[in-house]
């Protein structure tokens, strides 16, 4: 029956509720289960750009490697978005990361060689990646709410950590009062969404080369039976829908009346 109180630097704040999006590495979710083992290493490091690359036309792609892949995609503004992942050891980090990538995909199809040869060293972010292995007992505490990251950081291969962050903030918008209900919809969804996306960068970054004949061999099987094999991947995924207030408007099955 209290309020929240935040202390900060300037001074105290109460509100009746405390959304912490504050990321992976969240000070408030230490705050609120100091026992959890936080966010682990999840055996892979990336690197990222976003660069212009003069007279280069492609389509989007993503290809997997020995322990290592790559994409590439166009952006609207004509700028190119690309990003590489590789298995290696924890916090590695070279003097010159545009170096790293070209040794370690100078030699790979284009138009990798040409958006290499358009970056500049300070053009690249490298970061580690790093995800909660143990799900969180609860996604509130009291008036707190965790929220994206914070709450359930996942590798990035199944695209869905921005996406599952959008969805909290939907559910939490419709359970504000009873946050309760609020881990009790997201918890067990997002737990889920998480170890696939374990799964996916594995399989995505398998090292072994009898694993990868037969993985390759069974995108190959796949690629040939049709698009909507692989898009079944995303079931329970993509077809998500938000919560339902009592006062939403429905359609009708008369044309386009709404009732309220």
């Amino acid at each position: 029956d209290r309020p929240a109180r935040v202390r900060t630097p300037d001074g105290e704040l109460e509100a009746d509720l405390v959304v912490a999006a504050d990321g992976i590495h969240s000070a408030v979710r230490r705050a609120l289960f100091p026992d959890h083992p936080g966010p682990v290493y999840s055996g892979f490091t990336t690197w990222r750009l976003v660069i212009p690359v003069p007279g280069v036309g492609f389509a989007s792609h993503e290809t997997w490697g020995r322990g290592r892949i790559w994409g590439t995609h166009p952006l609207k503004d004509g700028r190119v978005y690309a990003y590489a992942a590789a298995v290696t050891p924890a916090a590695g980090h070279a003097a010159d990361e545009r170096a790293e990538l070209l040794h370690r995909y100078g030699d790979w199809h284009d138009p990798i060689p040409a958006v290499l040869a358009a970056a500049r060293p300070e053009d690249v972010l490298r970061h580690d990646v790093h995800h909660i292995a143990e799900p969180l007992p609860a996604y509130h505490r009291g008036r707190v709410a965790l929220l994206g990251d914070a709450a359930h950081a996942m590798p990035p291969n199944l695209g869905q950590g921005g996406n599952q962050a959008v969805e909290d903030a939907v559910v939490l918008a419709h359970h504000n009062q009873d946050l309760a209900a609020y881990t009790a919809a997201r918890l067990p969804r997002t737990t889920a969404i998480a170890r696939q996306a374990v799964k996916v960068a594995r399989l995505n970054l398998m090292s072994n080369r009898a694993g990868i004949a037969v993985r390759d061999a069974a995108i190959l099987a796949l690629s040939k039976a049709g698009p909507a094999l692989f898009l079944r991947g995303f079931d329970g995924i993509a077809d998500w829908r938000p919560p339902q207030p009592p006062y939403a408007s429905r359609r009708t099955q008369v044309g386009e009346r709404y009732e309220r």
